[in-house]
Protein backbone atom coordinates (compact mmCIF):
# COMPACT_ATOMS: atom_id res chain seq x y z
CA UNK A 1 0.00 0.00 0.00
CA UNK A 2 1.31 3.45 -0.90
CA UNK A 3 1.92 6.20 1.67
CA UNK A 4 -1.17 8.18 0.57
CA UNK A 5 -3.17 4.96 0.84
CA UNK A 6 -1.98 4.32 4.38
CA UNK A 7 -2.80 7.89 5.34
CA UNK A 8 -6.30 7.52 3.90
CA UNK A 9 -6.87 4.32 5.89
CA UNK A 10 -5.64 5.96 9.12
CA UNK A 11 -7.94 8.96 8.58
CA UNK A 12 -10.85 6.66 7.78
CA UNK A 13 -10.30 4.52 10.88
CA UNK A 14 -10.00 7.53 13.16
CA UNK A 15 -13.11 9.21 11.75
CA UNK A 16 -15.23 6.06 11.90
CA UNK A 17 -14.18 5.21 15.46
CA UNK A 18 -14.83 8.77 16.64
CA UNK A 19 -18.31 8.70 15.10
CA UNK A 20 -19.06 5.25 16.55
CA UNK A 21 -17.95 6.20 20.07
CA UNK A 22 -19.90 9.49 19.89
CA UNK A 23 -23.01 7.67 18.65
CA UNK A 24 -22.77 5.04 21.40
CA UNK A 25 -22.40 7.77 24.04
CA UNK A 26 -25.22 9.88 22.62
CA UNK A 27 -27.63 6.95 22.30
CA UNK A 28 -26.54 5.49 25.65
CA UNK A 29 -26.20 2.06 24.09
CA UNK A 30 -25.67 -0.69 26.67
CA UNK A 31 -22.13 -2.09 26.38
CA UNK A 32 -21.50 0.21 23.41
CA UNK A 33 -17.75 -0.05 23.97
CA UNK A 34 -17.79 -3.51 22.41
CA UNK A 35 -19.43 -2.15 19.27
CA UNK A 36 -16.50 0.22 18.85
CA UNK A 37 -13.98 -2.54 19.60
CA UNK A 38 -15.58 -4.81 16.99
CA UNK A 39 -15.43 -2.04 14.40
CA UNK A 40 -11.77 -1.45 15.22
CA UNK A 41 -11.05 -5.18 14.82
CA UNK A 42 -12.37 -5.09 11.25
CA UNK A 43 -10.74 -1.80 10.23
CA UNK A 44 -7.25 -2.52 11.58
CA UNK A 45 -6.47 -4.99 8.78
CA UNK A 46 -7.39 -5.40 5.12
CA UNK A 47 -10.90 -6.41 4.08
CA UNK A 48 -10.13 -10.14 3.88
CA UNK A 49 -8.32 -10.20 7.21
CA UNK A 50 -11.09 -8.12 8.77
CA UNK A 51 -13.74 -10.63 7.70
CA UNK A 52 -11.76 -13.48 9.29
CA UNK A 53 -11.11 -11.47 12.45
CA UNK A 54 -14.79 -10.54 12.70
CA UNK A 55 -15.80 -14.17 12.29
CA UNK A 56 -13.43 -15.16 15.11
CA UNK A 57 -14.80 -12.41 17.35
CA UNK A 58 -18.47 -13.28 16.77
CA UNK A 59 -18.01 -17.04 17.22
CA UNK A 60 -15.81 -16.50 20.29
CA UNK A 61 -18.41 -14.19 21.85
CA UNK A 62 -21.24 -16.65 21.18
CA UNK A 63 -19.22 -19.55 22.60
CA UNK A 64 -18.37 -17.45 25.66
CA UNK A 65 -22.04 -16.65 26.19
CA UNK A 66 -22.91 -20.35 25.85
CA UNK A 67 -20.22 -21.24 28.39
CA UNK A 68 -21.60 -18.65 30.83
CA UNK A 69 -25.12 -20.07 30.47
CA UNK A 70 -23.89 -23.61 31.09
CA UNK A 71 -21.57 -22.65 33.95
CA UNK A 72 -24.13 -20.46 35.71
CA UNK A 73 -26.84 -23.06 35.23
CA UNK A 74 -24.73 -25.87 36.67
CA UNK A 75 -23.40 -23.95 39.69
CA UNK A 76 -26.47 -21.83 40.37
CA UNK A 77 -24.37 -18.89 41.55
CA UNK A 78 -22.68 -20.82 44.37
CA UNK A 79 -19.11 -19.80 43.51
CA UNK A 80 -18.00 -17.18 41.03
CA UNK A 81 -14.42 -18.50 40.95
CA UNK A 82 -15.60 -22.03 40.22
CA UNK A 83 -18.02 -20.70 37.62
CA UNK A 84 -15.21 -18.83 35.86
CA UNK A 85 -13.07 -21.97 35.91
CA UNK A 86 -15.86 -24.06 34.37
CA UNK A 87 -16.69 -21.34 31.85
CA UNK A 88 -13.10 -20.85 30.70
CA UNK A 89 -12.62 -24.61 30.36
CA UNK A 90 -15.76 -24.88 28.24
CA UNK A 91 -14.70 -21.92 26.07
CA UNK A 92 -11.35 -23.56 25.37
CA UNK A 93 -13.02 -26.85 24.47
CA UNK A 94 -15.65 -25.14 22.30
CA UNK A 95 -13.00 -22.99 20.60
CA UNK A 96 -10.89 -26.03 19.80
CA UNK A 97 -13.92 -27.84 18.35
CA UNK A 98 -14.81 -24.77 16.24
CA UNK A 99 -11.26 -24.39 14.95
CA UNK A 100 -10.73 -20.90 16.39
CA UNK A 101 -7.25 -19.40 16.43
CA UNK A 102 -7.91 -16.35 18.61
CA UNK A 103 -11.65 -16.14 19.19
CA UNK A 104 -11.47 -18.23 22.36
CA UNK A 105 -9.68 -15.29 24.00
CA UNK A 106 -12.76 -13.11 23.39
CA UNK A 107 -14.91 -15.92 24.77
CA UNK A 108 -12.78 -16.00 27.91
CA UNK A 109 -13.31 -12.27 28.38
CA UNK A 110 -17.07 -12.80 28.11
CA UNK A 111 -16.93 -15.49 30.81
CA UNK A 112 -14.76 -13.46 33.18
CA UNK A 113 -16.68 -10.23 32.62
CA UNK A 114 -20.04 -11.90 33.11
CA UNK A 115 -19.41 -14.08 36.17
CA UNK A 116 -16.78 -12.06 38.03
CA UNK A 117 -17.95 -8.48 37.42
CA UNK A 118 -21.73 -8.83 37.19
CA UNK A 119 -22.65 -11.81 39.35
CA UNK A 120 -26.32 -12.70 39.12
CA UNK A 121 -26.93 -9.94 36.54
CA UNK A 122 -24.54 -11.55 34.05
CA UNK A 123 -27.32 -12.06 31.51
CA UNK A 124 -27.68 -8.31 30.84
CA UNK A 125 -23.94 -7.88 30.24
CA UNK A 126 -23.54 -11.07 28.20
CA UNK A 127 -26.57 -10.43 26.01
CA UNK A 128 -25.77 -6.83 25.14
CA UNK A 129 -22.09 -7.51 24.65
CA UNK A 130 -22.99 -10.20 22.12
CA UNK A 131 -25.46 -7.93 20.31
CA UNK A 132 -23.01 -5.02 20.16
CA UNK A 133 -20.20 -7.26 18.93
CA UNK A 134 -22.33 -8.58 16.06
CA UNK A 135 -23.49 -5.07 15.13
CA UNK A 136 -19.91 -3.78 15.28
CA UNK A 137 -18.59 -6.51 12.98
CA UNK A 138 -21.37 -5.85 10.45
CA UNK A 139 -20.76 -2.10 10.59
CA UNK A 140 -16.99 -2.58 10.24
CA UNK A 141 -17.35 -4.83 7.20
CA UNK A 142 -19.72 -2.36 5.53
CA UNK A 143 -17.35 0.54 6.14
CA UNK A 144 -14.29 -1.42 5.02
CA UNK A 145 -16.04 -2.52 1.85
CA UNK A 146 -17.54 0.83 0.86
CA UNK A 147 -14.92 3.35 2.04
CA UNK A 148 -11.24 3.38 1.00
CA UNK A 149 -9.57 0.25 2.32
CA UNK A 150 -6.54 -1.91 1.76
CA UNK A 151 -7.65 -4.93 -0.26
CA UNK A 152 -6.19 -8.30 0.57
CA UNK A 153 -6.10 -9.19 -3.13
CA UNK A 154 -3.94 -6.25 -4.17
CA UNK A 155 -1.56 -6.67 -1.21
CA UNK A 156 -1.27 -10.41 -1.82
CA UNK A 157 -0.65 -9.98 -5.54
CA UNK A 158 2.03 -7.36 -4.93
CA UNK A 159 3.82 -9.71 -2.51
CA UNK A 160 3.48 -12.63 -4.94
CA UNK A 161 4.85 -10.55 -7.82
CA UNK A 162 7.86 -9.62 -5.72
CA UNK A 163 8.43 -13.28 -4.89
CA UNK A 164 8.20 -14.26 -8.57
CA UNK A 165 10.66 -11.52 -9.60
CA UNK A 166 13.15 -12.75 -7.02
CA UNK A 167 12.60 -16.25 -8.37
CA UNK A 168 13.43 -14.95 -11.85
CA UNK A 169 16.63 -13.38 -10.53
CA UNK A 170 17.48 -16.72 -8.93
CA UNK A 171 17.14 -18.38 -12.34
CA UNK A 172 19.41 -15.72 -13.85
CA UNK A 173 22.16 -16.44 -11.28
CA UNK A 174 21.57 -20.18 -11.21
CA UNK A 175 24.62 -21.39 -13.20
CA UNK A 176 27.05 -19.47 -10.97
CA UNK A 177 25.12 -19.30 -7.70
CA UNK A 178 27.58 -19.93 -4.82
CA UNK A 179 25.02 -20.81 -2.11
CA UNK A 180 21.63 -21.75 -3.59
CA UNK A 181 20.42 -23.30 -0.33
CA UNK A 182 20.24 -19.93 1.46
CA UNK A 183 18.47 -18.25 -1.46
CA UNK A 184 15.97 -21.09 -1.78
CA UNK A 185 15.31 -21.03 1.97
CA UNK A 186 14.47 -17.32 1.80
CA UNK A 187 12.21 -17.90 -1.21
CA UNK A 188 10.51 -20.80 0.57
CA UNK A 189 9.79 -18.71 3.65
CA UNK A 190 8.16 -16.03 1.51
CA UNK A 191 6.15 -18.69 -0.32
CA UNK A 192 4.90 -20.08 2.98
CA UNK A 193 3.88 -16.58 4.05
CA UNK A 194 1.84 -16.20 0.87
CA UNK A 195 0.16 -19.53 1.56
CA UNK A 196 -0.80 -18.43 5.06
CA UNK A 197 -2.47 -15.32 3.62
CA UNK A 198 -4.60 -17.23 1.11
CA UNK A 199 -7.61 -17.53 3.50
CA UNK A 200 -7.76 -13.72 3.73
CA UNK A 201 -7.79 -13.48 -0.05
CA UNK A 202 -10.53 -16.12 -0.34
CA UNK A 203 -12.64 -14.44 2.36
CA UNK A 204 -12.42 -11.06 0.64
CA UNK A 205 -13.29 -12.40 -2.81
CA UNK A 206 -16.20 -14.38 -1.35
CA UNK A 207 -17.55 -11.28 0.39
CA UNK A 208 -17.32 -9.17 -2.77
CA UNK A 209 -18.38 -11.70 -5.39
CA UNK A 210 -20.37 -14.25 -3.39
CA UNK A 211 -17.83 -17.02 -4.01
CA UNK A 212 -14.08 -17.43 -4.57
CA UNK A 213 -13.39 -16.29 -8.14
CA UNK A 214 -10.56 -16.51 -10.66
CA UNK A 215 -8.27 -14.43 -8.44
CA UNK A 216 -8.14 -17.20 -5.82
CA UNK A 217 -7.59 -19.88 -8.48
CA UNK A 218 -4.84 -17.79 -10.08
CA UNK A 219 -3.17 -17.30 -6.71
CA UNK A 220 -3.18 -21.05 -6.05
CA UNK A 221 -1.74 -21.74 -9.50
CA UNK A 222 0.98 -19.13 -9.09
CA UNK A 223 2.05 -20.70 -5.80
CA UNK A 224 1.87 -24.23 -7.18
CA UNK A 225 3.86 -23.65 -10.37
CA UNK A 226 6.19 -21.10 -8.76
CA UNK A 227 7.03 -23.65 -6.07
CA UNK A 228 7.78 -26.22 -8.77
CA UNK A 229 10.13 -23.77 -10.49
CA UNK A 230 11.87 -23.06 -7.19
CA UNK A 231 12.34 -26.73 -6.28
CA UNK A 232 13.43 -27.82 -9.77
CA UNK A 233 15.91 -24.95 -10.06
CA UNK A 234 17.38 -25.75 -6.63
CA UNK A 235 17.91 -29.41 -7.49
CA UNK A 236 19.28 -28.55 -10.93
CA UNK A 237 21.78 -26.12 -9.44
CA UNK A 238 23.06 -28.74 -6.99
CA UNK A 239 23.34 -31.35 -9.74
CA UNK A 240 25.17 -29.02 -12.12
CA UNK A 241 27.62 -28.01 -9.37
CA UNK A 242 28.59 -31.68 -9.11
CA UNK A 243 29.49 -31.59 -12.83
CA UNK A 244 27.06 -34.43 -13.39
CA UNK A 245 27.33 -36.00 -16.85
CA UNK A 246 24.54 -34.94 -19.19
CA UNK A 247 25.97 -35.39 -22.66
CA UNK A 248 22.51 -36.08 -24.06
CA UNK A 249 21.38 -32.47 -23.35
CA UNK A 250 21.55 -30.38 -26.57
CA UNK A 251 24.30 -27.71 -26.39
CA UNK A 252 23.10 -24.38 -25.02
CA UNK A 253 19.66 -25.69 -24.07
CA UNK A 254 19.96 -25.11 -20.33
CA UNK A 255 20.99 -21.43 -20.66
CA UNK A 256 18.17 -20.93 -23.18
CA UNK A 257 15.68 -22.51 -20.82
CA UNK A 258 16.76 -20.35 -17.89
CA UNK A 259 16.82 -17.15 -19.96
CA UNK A 260 13.38 -17.76 -21.47
CA UNK A 261 12.01 -18.65 -18.03
CA UNK A 262 13.37 -15.47 -16.49
CA UNK A 263 11.95 -13.42 -19.36
CA UNK A 264 8.54 -15.07 -19.11
CA UNK A 265 8.28 -14.56 -15.34
CA UNK A 266 9.17 -10.88 -15.71
CA UNK A 267 6.52 -10.44 -18.41
CA UNK A 268 3.84 -12.32 -16.45
CA UNK A 269 4.40 -10.12 -13.42
CA UNK A 270 3.82 -7.07 -15.64
CA UNK A 271 0.58 -8.59 -16.94
CA UNK A 272 1.97 -9.55 -20.37
CA UNK A 273 1.91 -12.94 -22.05
CA UNK A 274 5.47 -13.06 -23.52
CA UNK A 275 4.59 -15.27 -26.53
CA UNK A 276 8.20 -15.49 -27.79
CA UNK A 277 9.51 -16.76 -24.44
CA UNK A 278 6.56 -19.13 -24.16
CA UNK A 279 7.24 -20.59 -27.61
CA UNK A 280 10.94 -20.97 -26.81
CA UNK A 281 10.10 -22.81 -23.58
CA UNK A 282 7.86 -25.15 -25.57
CA UNK A 283 10.69 -25.85 -28.01
CA UNK A 284 13.07 -26.51 -25.11
CA UNK A 285 10.63 -28.99 -23.61
CA UNK A 286 10.23 -30.78 -26.94
CA UNK A 287 13.98 -30.94 -27.47
CA UNK A 288 14.48 -32.32 -23.97
CA UNK A 289 11.84 -34.98 -24.49
CA UNK A 290 13.35 -35.96 -27.85
CA UNK A 291 16.93 -36.02 -26.52
CA UNK A 292 16.23 -38.32 -23.57
CA UNK A 293 18.36 -41.45 -23.98
CA UNK A 294 16.41 -44.60 -24.67
CA UNK A 295 16.96 -47.26 -21.98
CA UNK A 296 18.50 -50.43 -23.35
CA UNK A 297 16.28 -53.54 -23.43
CA UNK A 298 18.67 -55.47 -21.17
CA UNK A 299 21.66 -54.57 -18.97
CA UNK A 300 24.95 -54.36 -20.82
CA UNK A 301 28.56 -54.05 -19.76
CA UNK A 302 28.81 -50.61 -21.33
CA UNK A 303 25.95 -49.17 -19.27
CA UNK A 304 26.83 -46.26 -16.98
CA UNK A 305 27.18 -46.88 -13.28
CA UNK A 306 23.85 -46.97 -11.40
CA UNK A 307 24.60 -43.74 -9.51
CA UNK A 308 25.50 -41.98 -12.75
CA UNK A 309 22.32 -43.22 -14.43
CA UNK A 310 20.22 -41.95 -11.51
CA UNK A 311 21.94 -38.57 -11.69
CA UNK A 312 21.18 -38.27 -15.40
CA UNK A 313 17.56 -39.21 -14.72
CA UNK A 314 17.35 -36.54 -12.01
CA UNK A 315 18.75 -33.90 -14.36
CA UNK A 316 16.26 -34.87 -17.07
CA UNK A 317 13.31 -34.81 -14.67
CA UNK A 318 14.25 -31.45 -13.17
CA UNK A 319 14.71 -29.85 -16.60
CA UNK A 320 11.34 -31.11 -17.78
CA UNK A 321 9.65 -30.03 -14.53
CA UNK A 322 11.20 -26.59 -14.81
CA UNK A 323 10.10 -26.12 -18.42
CA UNK A 324 6.57 -27.37 -17.75
CA UNK A 325 6.09 -25.17 -14.65
CA UNK A 326 7.34 -22.07 -16.48
CA UNK A 327 4.88 -22.74 -19.29
CA UNK A 328 1.94 -23.29 -16.92
CA UNK A 329 2.66 -20.28 -14.70
CA UNK A 330 -0.37 -17.94 -14.94
CA UNK A 331 -0.26 -14.27 -15.78
CA UNK A 332 -0.67 -11.62 -13.09
CA UNK A 333 -3.49 -9.08 -13.47
CA UNK A 334 -2.81 -6.28 -15.95
CA UNK A 335 -1.59 -3.21 -14.12
CA UNK A 336 -2.78 0.25 -15.14
CA UNK A 337 -0.37 2.03 -17.45
CA UNK A 338 1.44 -1.11 -18.54
CA UNK A 339 1.76 -1.63 -22.28
CA UNK A 340 0.50 -4.99 -23.51
CA UNK A 341 2.39 -7.42 -25.70
CA UNK A 342 6.08 -8.03 -26.31
CA UNK A 343 8.52 -10.76 -25.54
Amino acid sequence: MTAPGRSAVIVRNGAVLALVVAACHHLALPEGLFLALAVLTILETDLGGGVLAGRERIIGTLLGLLAVVIGAGILGGLSSALGVFVGLTLVRLFGFAAGLTSGFVVGGHVVAGSLMNHGAAWWHYGFWRTVMTILGVILGVLVSRQIYSQRASSAWQASCDGWLLDLARFLERLPTSPAPEQQVEALRERRNGLRRRLPQLAAERTLIHGQPDEAVLRAQQQLQHGSTVMSAARDLCLLLRQEAPAAWVPPGLIPRLLDSGRTRIGALVEGRDAPDALADLGRCREQLAAALPEPPPAPQASDPAPQEARTQLLIASRLLLLADALIRLPQSPQRPGRPDGGR
